[in-house]
């Protein structure tokens, strides 16, 4: 995997999907099922944390368009 670039700000909702998306394709890699599913269980726990952040974002969003 690559290194995570250094910014001063919390990671968006992006770099969560990215992160599962990367979990999920090392996982295929795997050749023994505990392991792959732990990855693919971490995997779905950065997309609901993706979910969250989107979720916590839209109110402010639909708020700025009404402006």
């Amino acid at each position: 995997m690559e290194e995570p670039h250094a910014s001063p700000s919390q990671p968006d909702s992006e770099h969560y999907r990215e992160m599962a998306s990367k979990l999920r394709e090392l996982a295929r890699q795997f050749r023994f099922p505990g392991a792959r599913q732990e990855l693919l269980t971490l995997a779905l726990r950065y997309e609901r944390r993706a979910d969250q952040l989107d979720a916590r974002s839209a109110p402010a969003i639909s708020d700025q368009e009404h402006d």
